[in-house]
This record gives structure tokens, sequence and C-alpha cells, in this order.
């Protein structure tokens, strides 16, 4: 098992699934940032290369994927206790839905916020929220390396963690803009639609609200 110490948080790197341990840790905290990383952008060709998951304050846990749907995981995205805080969660959703069979509830998406607080911007990246909201730079050199290697390389390591680690806070800062705008309502109700529009796109119906 890998161990990275990034931003002064745990980082540990394991293969397949989450722990029991981790499991019971979100379910007590009741929210976790999550993220993917794949071989490339669709869902239907593209593999799973990785999970990562923000869990509490200091720990960050690295899941680099076995090819088989990985249980725990699975059972945490479907707990409608847990809220599952993303960043494009359509997007990572979609992986998971199509290759692991998992059905997604109670998520957030910190680029959903940020459209609807923003309507005439279309940089929603999570670079350039992390450095807007909250003054923190992340490097992205790593997005294109491979992911499917043996071991993951410590700079690996790092932009995994740093992708899932500011998620929360982000999520925090853009949801008392929202609050402030009167928008908390109507982001809530589009994060509540996410797992629905990823079903209408598995099952090939896409935007069934279009003319």
């Amino acid at each position: 098992m890998q161990s990275e110490c990034v931003d002064g948080k745990h980082v540990t790197v394991q293969v397949g699934d989450l722990s029991i341990d981790d499991i019971e840790i979100a379910v007590k905290i009741g929210e976790v940032g999550w993220d993917i990383e794949t071989t490339g952008l669709d869902w239907q060709t593209a593999a799973i290369c990785t999970c990562q998951l923000s869990i509490g304050e200091e720990r960050i846990v690295v899941i680099k994927n076995n090819k088989f749907p990985p249980e725990h995981l699975c059972r945490l995205l479907s707990d409608n206790q847990v809220r599952k805080v993303f960043h494009h969660a359509t997007f990572d959703l979609r992986f998971m839905a199509y290759k692991w069979g998992a059905n997604a509830s109670n998520v957030a998406c910190t680029k959903i916020a940020s459209k609807l607080l923003n309507q005439n911007s279309n940089n929603h990246t999570l670079k350039s929220l992390l450095c807007d909201h909250l003054g923190i730079h992340i490097d992205k050199n790593e997005r294109m390396s491979n992911w499917l290697s043996a071991e993951l390389t410590a700079e690996q390591v790092s932009y995994a963690a740093r992708d899932v680690m500011y998620l929360i806070p982000l999520l925090r800062e853009l949801e008392g803009q929202l609050e402030a705008k009167k928008l908390l309502d109507l982001s809530r109700s589009c994060f509540a639609y996410i797992p629905t529009r990823v079903q209408l796109d598995i099952q090939g119906y896409g935007d069934v609200y279009e003319y």
C-alpha cells in the first residue's frame, strides 16, 4: 500500500475497493469529496483508472480499479445519508453507472453551482474555481499521464489528492454565495436531478427536455 502526505493530509493508495473502516467513517461524517481518473472522456469506451475520496479533515483514499465493480464504493455512492461532492458530477457518474452499474443518490456538483452563480462565464474548471474562490492553485500536468500503471508516481498521487481534497470547502463557499443570491434551493434541485440525467444518458435517451 502506497502512502503519501499531500498538503498536510494523509493519502493512501489501495487496490480494488474502499475499506469497511473508511465506509463507516464516511457514514458517520455524512459527506465525502469524490473524483475519478479515466483513460479518456468517453464513458462507453474509456476505463476507470482510479477513484479518490476525501473522507473527513485529514484522510484521502485513492483506489486503483481492478476491473471488477467495487462493492463498497457502489454502496456508498447509493447511500442517501452521505452526500457525495463532485466537480462535473455527470462525467464521473456516467462512468460509474455504465462500468459498475452503480446508482448514485445525494450528490452535489461544484461545476453546476458555479454555472448558476456565473451565467455569463464559460470558465468553470476546478482549477479556476479553486483559485478564484479559495486562493488555492492546483497543477493539472498529470491529467494525461498513465493512470493504469502498476504503481502510481508521487506526482500522480498528489494530483489525485488535490483534485478531491478541496471539493467540500469549495462547495461550502459556493453554497454561501448561492444562498445570498436566493439560488440555493434551485441548486439543490439541480443536484437532485443529476442521477436521473445520468440514467437518461446511459439508457440512450439524452435530454428529453429538448423540443
